[in-house]
Parts: structure tokens; C-alpha cells; sequence
């Protein structure tokens, strides 16, 4: 679906609202309260990974479900729907007094996260600009402003009321608010809507989902996407905790990770801008190597000059990486089937979520959560030397039509 007009607008803000909300209350956010629900409720470490492993098997599995949603329902119930899933999600994580709940709630949260984050926001954002790759990088931008907010909030609401169950109940009725105020704004207006940016040989020639999912290239980039995944999930669920157990303070541990946050939502406009300029290869090439530096140098624990470098190689490479992977997904296969090639994606993606079930278990067995974090660097530099190699793919039948004869003008 494509809007044009003033409606174009609206939808790059109630999308950007949505992700910046679900950048700030789930993944960023919980790896800050985690450490307090751990302390009150008497869990080890592996349970409170687990929900961060829900959460990501939530997300990834449910990878499908926005794609058939939105085909089926349309683009405003399926905001609806996702907003009444994490308002139950966050609502179980808010009440929240034994292990079950909290675990329902991070699955609830996931399925709700699938449903109103990048698959949607993405393909209509891409399909509504003609310069897409600004205004994706505008979006993200508000997730990333998002994963800023996220954990400075968890932090003072922990300090201000010494609960953090409040924190909880304010991601609900966020969620509650965002996901009416993205409906109304795509509710179904012919009038705001149009097909003209698009070519009507879009819609028969072009790439499917299933001639995408039969190259090399696809598993490529969504491998690409699941390292990043694995990566960002892992260090936002214990670098906290490892930077605490290492000699920082909560406080600065949690700065530490706002302010990856923040180099990442300027990274992600950077990342949009250059999108018009260079490759998407590129791109998502130097994400990958800021990344897998980052990550690498966390290990070191904290001192400030390895904090630093850890800050810099993470900020830029999460704030490249979901710029730079969408639009190599674009560049590479197109507009046509860019929403169920997305959307499988994330559901591919679900392997991700083993990065912190691991991490559980290494801390709770070994002590330090090093080793997961070096095992993150050595998969993202697998991936990086994939894309070296990665080339173009070529459309079946495109080798028989170029030695053809030019078909007649209409």
C-alpha cells in the first residue's frame, strides 16, 4: 500500500512513534529492569534469559504473521491487533510474581513487536517515499531514539520509585496509544492511497518470494540480519550486568548502553542519507566490522577505554544495520515481494534468539558472560566475509529475455 500526499507524513510519524516505543520498552528497556526483577523475585540468571530468548522465539516465529495480517485484515487492524498483544504482554510483565507469567508476557510482547514493527513499518514506508532510503533511515532514527530513552527510563523509575513494576505499566499504555493513532492513520481513504509510484510491469515481471528464497544471496543477507539480531539481543540483555560485574556502577553501565543507543538512531540517519549514495553492500559491510570491533572490545569488560571503543564499533553498527540490511533486501530482490521477503526473514531470524539462553547458562556456569560475546564477534565476521563475496542475483528467465528481440511499443 502507498500513500501520497500529507498521508505519506503521518504514516513515517505513527510508524516512527510505534518503533521508537518498541525499541524503549523491549529489548533495550528489559535488559535494565532485568537486573531488579532478578533481585526481588529470586531468579538465576538462566530463567531471566529465557524470557529474553521468548521474547526473540516470539518474534521470529511469529515472523509470518504480520504479512498475513495485513493481506488478510488490512494495514489499521492489524495495528490494532498488535497493540491490544503488547498491551497484554507488558500487563503480565507488570504483574509479573513467578517465572510463567513473566515468560507469557515476553511472548505476548514478541508476537505484538512482529506485528507493529520493521515488516510493516518498513515496506509502507519504502513504498510511500521515492526516496526510500532516507526515509527508512528516519525510522529507524526513531527506534534508535527509542533504545536511548529505553534504558535511561528504566533506570530513573527504578531510582525515583524503587519499583519497577511502573515501568511496565507505562510501556502498556504507550502501546495502547501508538497502536490506535497508527490505525487511524491507515485506515482504509482511497483517496490518500494510490498505485501510481508504482509500475504497473511491477506487478508481473520482477522477483516472488519464492524465486528470492531459492538464491544464495537471500540466505546471505538474512543471515546478515541474524547475526546483527543475535549480537544486539545478547549485549542489550547482559552488557549491563558484565559492565556492573566488571567495576562500573548500574548507573553507568546503563549510560554506557544509552549511549550506544544514541551514536546508533544517528547512526541509522547517516545510514539513510549515504543508502542514496552508495551501496547497500557497503553499507551493511561496515556495520558488520564496526560491529564484530564492538563486541569484541565489551569482552575486555570496564574499563573506559575498552567501554569506549565498545560504544563506538556498536553504536555505528547497530545503527547501520537495520538501515543497511532492508535496503540490500530492496536493492536485491525489489518492492514486489519485499513485505513477505521481510517478514520471513524475521521468522528465519528466530535462531537469533539462542544467543541469550546462552549467555544465561554461560553466566550462571563459567561466571563471566566473555566468552558468548566472543563468540558473537567470530559470527559476525563469518557473515562479513560473506557479503564480500556477495553479487547480484540474477532473475530467472532475465538471461533469455536480454538475447532476445525488443518487444514492439505499445
Amino acid at each position: 500500500m502507498t500513500y501520497v500526499g500529507q498521508a505519506k507524513y503521518f504514516v513515517l510519524v505513527a510508524f516512527s512513534l510505534l518503533h521508537f516505543m518498541l525499541n524503549a520498552f523491549t529489548f533495550n528497556g528489559l535488559g535494565v529492569v532485568l537486573p531488579y526483577m532478578v533481585e526481588e523475585l529470586g531468579w538465576t540468571w538462566t530463567t531471566a534469559g529465557m524470557g529474553f530468548t521468548f521474547l526473540g522465539l516470539a518474534c521470529g516465529l511469529s515472523g509470518m504473521v504480520p504479512a498475513l495480517l495485513i493481506r488478510r485484515i488490512g494495514m489499521s487492524r492489524a495495528m490494532l491487533t498488535g497493540g491490544a498483544l503488547l498491551m497484554s504482554g507488558f500487563a503480565c510483565l507488570a504483574l509479573t510474581h513467578d517465572a510463567k507469567l513473566y515468560l507469557l508476557g515476553t511472548v505476548l510482547i514478541g508476537i505484538g513487536y512482529s506485528i507493529c514493527g520493521t515488516a510493516p513499518g518498513v515496506n509502507i514506508i519504502s513504498h510511500s517515499f521515492k526516496r526510500s532510503s532516507t526515509a527508512v533511515g528516519l525510522y529507524f532514527t526513531a527506534g534508535g531514539c527509542g533504545a536511548v530513552v529505553g534504558p535511561l527510563l528504566a533506570y530513573l523509575s527504578q531510582e525515583l520509585t524503587a519499583e519497577w513494576r511502573f515501568y511496565w505499566v507505562g510501556a502498556a499504555a504507550c502501546a495502547v496509544i501508538l497502536s490506535i493513532f497508527a490505525a487511524i492513520v491507515t485506515a482504509n481513504r482511497p483517496a490518500l492511497q494510490t498505485s501510481e509510484n508504482t509500475p504497473k510491469t511491477a506487478e508481473i515481471q520482477g522477483w516472488t518470494p519464492r524465486m528470492a528464497m531459492r538464491t544464495a544471496q537471500y540466505y546471505i543477507v538474512v543471515g546478515a540480519y541474524t547475526s546483527f539480531l543475535l549480537i544486539n539481543t545478547t549485549v542489550h540483555g547482559f552488557a549491563v550486568q558484565h559492565l556492573s560485574e566488571s567495576g562500573m556502577s548500574m548507573g553507568s553501565a546503563a549510560t554506557v548502553m544509552s549511549v550506544i543507543a544514541l551514536i546508533s538512531a544517528v547512526g541509522s540517519t547517516a545510514a539513510g542519507m549515504a543508502g542514496e549514495k552508495i551501496g547497500a553492500r557497503e553499507l551493511t559491510m561496515l556495520s558488520l566490522a564496526a560491529t564484530v570491533i564492538g563486541v569484541l572490545a565489551l569482552t575486555a569488560g570496564g574499563s573506559w577505554i575498552t567501554a569506549s571503543v565498545a560504544v563506538v564499533g556498536l553504536g555505528i553498527g547497530f545503527g547501520f544495520s537495520y538501515v543497511s540490511t532492508a535496503m540490500l533486501l530492496l536493492e536485491l530482490f525489489g518492492k514486489k515481494a519485499n513485505l513477505e521477503l521481510y517478514s520471513a526473514m524475521h521468522l528465519i531470524s528466530t535462531v537469533a534468539a539462542i544467543g541469550p539462553a546462552l549467555g544465561g547458562i554461560a553466566r550462571d556456569g563459567l561466571g563471566s558472560f566473555s566468552l558468548v560475546f566472543i563468540c558473537c564477534g567470530v559470527l559476525g565476521f563469518i557473515f562479513l566475509a560473506a557479503l564480500v563475496w556477495l553479487r547480484s542475483p540474477t532473475l530467472p528467465g532475465e538471461e533469455i529475455t536480454e538475447d532476445a528481440e525488443p518487444a514492439l511499443a505499445a
